[in-house]
């Protein structure tokens, strides 16, 4: 898929990469995102859903009744650095429906890009303070993300 741009986003965390892949497949990773993108009232305009990779998720949002669109796609990974640091990545891709969308996609991208960074340090801490307590049953009790409107 074309984008009209892309950001990452880097932590490192103080737990295997295994332990870190456990915990985020139970927390649903975007959870804490999605509800502060809701609490701004984005969710009469927008869809949530899983992506097609494993720990991807989309958000498509609505600009206006004609179709104009952005696609977000988020897309988390965990991998060992050359140092045999555990490293968690979130990359955020975005493009517009048409030029219009594709401007405020542009436009809004620093906004985006904050809220990837903070996301990705919350998740690395709290991937660490999971794996400290060395327990991964957890109940969250929020729906799933597939269809969050």
């Amino acid at each position: 898929m074309n984008y009209d741009v892309t950001s990452s986003f880097t932590q490192i965390v103080e737990t295997d990469p295994g332990k870190a892949r456990e915990v985020l497949a139970q927390i649903e990773p975007m959870r804490s995102l999605a509800d502060r993108l809701s609490a701004l009232g984005l969710d009469d305009r927008a869809l949530w859903c899983e992506g097609s990779e494993e720990l991807g998720y989309r958000l498509i949002w609505r600009f206006d009744a004609e179709g104009a669109n952005a696609l977000l796609d988020w897309r988390l990974s965990v991998a060992a650095d050359g140092a045999g640091r555990t490293v968690v990545t979130l990359k955020l891709a975005g493009r517009g429906s048409d030029t219009d969308a594709r401007g405020r996609v542009l436009s809004s991208w620093p906004l985006l890009e904050e809220l990837a960074e903070g996301h990705t340090r919350r998740l690395a801490r709290a991937l660490e303070d999971y794996s400290d307590e060395n327990e991964y049953e957890y109940d969250f009790g929020r729906p799933s993300l597939h269809a969050v409107v």
